[in-house]
C-alpha cells in the first residue's frame, strides 16, 4: 500500500511539474525573442572563447620551438577584449529583460490579487502575498530568463568541446564524457533534499515577513499591551528557524560542491598526466596539452552546469507554484455596467450565508425603498458585517438572492458591477498614504476642490481642515499619521459622500466621534442625501433616530425588521 501511495505522489508531482512548465512557457512567450537574443550573444561569446583556446595552442607551440607569432598573440588579445565587451553588453540586456519580465509578472499578479473573489483571496496573509509579489517573482524571472538559454548553451558547449577533444585524442574525450556524468550524479543524488529545503525556506520567508508586517502595522497595540519582549522572542524564534534552514542548506551545498571539486580535480590530474605521457612519447605538443586541460574543464563544466540547473529548476518550480496558485484564484465577473441610477432600492429574499459550514445569517427577508435609512443592530458575531459584504458582492449568499431595484423599474442582482452606485465607510482607519485630497479622490477621481470642501463640510471635517497649514494638500503618513482617529474617520466619511452615490453604507462609521459631532454628521447626511439609500451598522442607540427601519439580528443568525418606535419600546 505504501508503495502505491509513493507511486501516486510521484505521478501527481510529475503532472504538477508539467502543468507548471506549460504555465511558465505561456507567461514567457511575449519575451521569448529577447531570450533568443541573450542566447545568440552568449553563443557568440562561446565561439570566441573556443577560437582563443585553439589559437592559444599555436602560441604555446610557437614559443616551445623558439618562435613568437605576434599575429596569434594579437588575435588572443583581441578576442579577450571582444569577450569583455560582449559580456558587458550581455549583462545590460539580461538585466533589462529580467526587470521588464519580472515587473510584468508582478503587475499581472497584483492585478489578479485585486480582481480575485474577496472571500478567497482574504484567506492569504498580506505578508505572504507581498512575498509572492517580490521574492517569488524575482526567483521565477531569474530562472526563466537564465535557465532556458543556459541549458541550450551548455548542451552546445558540451558537444563542441567533446568534438574538439575527439579530434585531438579520442581517449581523453571519452574519459571526459564519462567523468562528467559522475559529477552530475552527485547533484542529482541530493535533489530531493534540496527541493525540500527550498520549499521550507520560501515558507519561512513568508512567515517572518507576515509577522513583521503585522507587528509594525499594529505598533500601537504592541506598545499598549507591552508586547515588545514577546515579539522580540517570537522574532528570535523565527530567526533561529530560518538560520537552521540556512545552515542545513549550506551543509548540503558544501557537500555537493566538495563532490564536484573532487571530480574536477580527478579530471584535471588525469588530463594533465595523460597529456604529459603523450608529450613524452612525442605524440602531442605542449600546445595540445593546454587544449586538453582547457577542454576537459569545459566538458566537465558543461555537465556540472546541467546538473546545477536542476536545483535552479526546483527553486523556479516552487516559486511558479506559489505564484500560479494566486493567479488561478477565481476572479470577480464584471459585466461592464457603468450607468449610475438615480434611486436604488433593495430586495433580499431568503438569504443565508455560512463560514466553514456554520451559518452566520439565516433566511434574511427584507425590502428597502429608495431613500430609506436602515439601521442594522445586534450583538457581535451575528452577521452585520456579513450582510454588508453581501450587499457589496464581496461574498455571495449560499442560498437566496439579493437584488437592487434601479430607478423603480429595472432589477439587478448584486454583483461586482453594483459597486458603481455604492459608497462605503468601513470600520477602522482606512486612509492611504498621500494628501487629504488624494484620499478624497478615491471616492471621485475627478473631484474639484469645491466638491472636496463640500464633502468635508458634510462630514464636519471643514473646521479642523482650516487649522492645517497645507489644507487639502496636507500629507498623511501610514495609518493617517498626524490626524486623530476622529479626524481620520471624518475624512473617510467625506470620501464616501463626495461621489454622491445612491447607496451609502456606514459600518460603525462614527465610532471615533463624540456624540455632538456624530449628530451633526448624521443630520447632514440625512438632510442633504434624502434620495440616498443608507445602511447604518451601529452599536450606538443614538444613531438609530436617523433611521426609518431597524434590522435586528439575534445570536442564532435570524433577523427581525422593526420600526424605529418599536425598537425604542423594546429597549
Amino acid at each position: 500500500m505504501n508503495k502505491i501511495k509513493k507511486l501516486w505522489r510521484r505521478l501527481k508531482n510529475k503532472d504538477e511539474n508539467i502543468r507548471l512548465i506549460k504555465w511558465m512557457l505561456h507567461i514567457i512567450k511575449p519575451y521569448f525573442r529577447f531570450v533568443i537574443y541573450v542566447f545568440l550573444i552568449s553563443l557568440l561569446s562561446m565561439g570566441i572563447s573556443y577560437g582563443s583556446t585553439i589559437i592559444g595552442k599555436y602560441v604555446v607551440d610557437d614559443a616551445t620551438s623558439g618562435d613568437i607569432n605576434f599575429r596569434n598573440i594579437a588575435f588572443m588579445c583581441g578576442t579577450t577584449v571582444v569577450s569583455i565587451i560582449i559580456a558587458i553588453f550581455s549583462n545590460i540586456i539580461s538585466s533589462y529583460i529580467n526587470e521588464k519580465f519580472s515587473f510584468s509578472i508582478r503587475q499581472k499578479l497584483f492585478n489578479d490579487i485585486q480582481r480575485s473573489v474577496w472571500i478567497k483571496i482574504s484567506k492569504y496573509h498580506s505578508g505572504d502575498l507581498v512575498t509572492r509579489l517580490t521574492s517569488d517573482i524575482d526567483g521565477l524571472a531569474n530562472g526563466l530568463i537564465s535557465i532556458l538559454p543556459s541549458t541550450v548553451l551548455i548542451i552546445c558547449q558540451l558537444l563542441i568541446s567533446f568534438c574538439i577533444l575527439l579530434y585531438y585524442d579520442w581517449q581523453i574525450a571519452v574519459f571526459a564524457l564519462i567523468l562528467g556524468p559522475v559529477g552530475a550524479a552527485f547533484m542529482l543524488f541530493f535533489r530531493k533534499k534540496y527541493k525540500e529545503y527550498q520549499t521550507k525556506f520560501r515558507e519561512s520567508e513568508s512567515e517572518y515577513r507576515s509577522f513583521m508586517q503585522e507587528s509594525l502595522s499594529d505598533l500601537t497595540v504592541v506598545k499598549t499591551f507591552r508586547q515588545e519582549e514577546s515579539n522580540e522572542a517570537a522574532m528570535e524564534a523565527l530567526k533561529n528557524k530560518r538560520l537552521h534552514l540556512v545552515i542545513h542548506n549550506s551543509r548540503l551545498s558544501s557537500v555537493m560542491s566538495a563532490a564536484m571539486r573532487m571530480v574536477y580535480s580527478i579530471g584535471y590530474v588525469v588530463a594533465f598526466c595523460w597529456g604529459s605521457y603523450r608529450i613524452s612519447q612525442g605524440d602531442i605538443t605542449y600546445g595540445t596539452l593546454t587544449v586538453f586541460i582547457s577542454l576537459v574543464g569545459q566538458v566537465q563544466g558543461s555537465v556540472s552546469g546541467l546538473a546545477g540547473i536542476v536545483p535552479q529548476v526546483y527553486s523556479m518550480l516552487i516559486a511558479a507554484k506559489r505564484i500560479s496558485e494566486v493567479t488561478e484564484i477565481e476572479k470577480e465577473t464584471y459585466f461592464g455596467k457603468t450607468d449610475v441610477p438615480r434611486a436604488v432600492g433593495l430586495e433580499v429574499s431568503k438569504v443565508s450565508f455560512a463560514y466553514a459550514r456554520e451559518f452566520v445569517v439565516k433566511d434574511l427577508n427584507f425590502t428597502v425603498n429608495p431613500g430609506e435609512k436602515i439601521g442594522i443592530v445586534g450583538p457581535s458575531g451575528t452577521g452585520k458585517t456579513t450582510i454588508i459584504r453581501m450587499l457589496m458582492a464581496l461574498t455571495s449568499p449560499q442560498r437566496g438572492t439579493i437584488r437592487y431595484i434601479l430607478n423603480g423599474e429595472e432589477t439587478e442582482k448584486a454583483c461586482p458591477d453594483s459597486r458603481r452606485f455604492i459608497s462605503y465607510v468601513p470600520q477602522g482607519n482606512t486612509l492611504k498614504t498621500g494628501t487629504i485630497a488624494d484620499n478624497l479622490r478615491v471616492g471621485k477621481d475627478d473631484a474639484t476642490e469645491a466638491e472636496m470642501l463640500q464633502a468635508l463640510q458634510m462630514a464636519s471635517a471643514d473646521k479642523f481642515l482650516k487649522k492645517l497649514s497645507d489644507g487639502l494638500n496636507t500629507e498623511l503618513s501610514e495609518k493617517s499619521g498626524g490626524l486623530s482617529e476622529g479626524q481620520a474617520q471624518r475624512i473617510a466619511i467625506a470620501r464616501a459622500l463626495i461621489g454622491k452615490k445612491p447607496v451609502l453604507i456606514l459600518d460603525e462609521a462614527t465610532s471615533a466621534l463624540d456624540e455632538d459631532t456624530e449628530s451633526v454628521v448624521l443630520k447632514n447626511i440625512t438632510e442633504h442625501s434624502e434620495d440616498t439609500t443608507c445602511f447604518i451598522i451601529t452599536h450606538r442607540r443614538s444613531m438609530l433616530r436617523y433611521c426609518d427601519k431597524v434590522i435586528k439580528l439575534d445570536e442564532d443568525g435570524y433577523m427581525k425588521m422593526i420600526t424605529l418606535s418599536h425598537y425604542y419600546n423594546k429597549l
